[in-house]
């Protein structure tokens, strides 16, 4: 995986699971179908114990669009709590780390506040 900053998209991994959820719902899958396609698709996330790299951006995907699903909501919210998906960070020296914590603070506070409106996407 490679990172170019802090913030929940700034990686290769993170940004490939928000845009390929955000193809599903402009090609108008519905919603439940379009998580079940996304898990289908980054499983290998969640076989290589690296569960936090798929359900910490699909939230945050999913919140951004008023589109929040409850399971994915509970495990994102685990992964954050249990510092899941910090390796790179602490790799790359305390300030980074304390930047990524605060980006996923920041993220959780949005995902246990108010939803936004369900945002439409444009048909292709």
């Amino acid at each position: 995986m490679g990172a170019w900053g802090t913030g929940i998209f700034a990686d290769d991994t993170a940004a490939d699971v928000r845009d390929e959820y955000f193809e599903y719902l402009e090609d108008e899958v519905p919603d439940e179908e379009a998580t079940r396609r996304l898990i289908d698709s980054f499983a290998y996330l969640l076989r290589e114990d690296n569960a936090a790299e798929l359900w910490v951006p699909l939230a945050a995907a999913q919140f951004h669009v008023g589109r929040l699903d409850g399971q994915v909501k509970a495990a994102a919210l685990a992964a954050i709590d249990e510092g899941s998906g910090l390796d790179l960070w602490e790799e790359a020296g305390p300030d980074e780390l304390a930047e990524r914590v605060a980006a996923l603070q920041e993220l959780r506070g949005q995902l246990t506040g108010p939803q936004p409106a369900r945002k439409t996407f444009p048909t292709p």
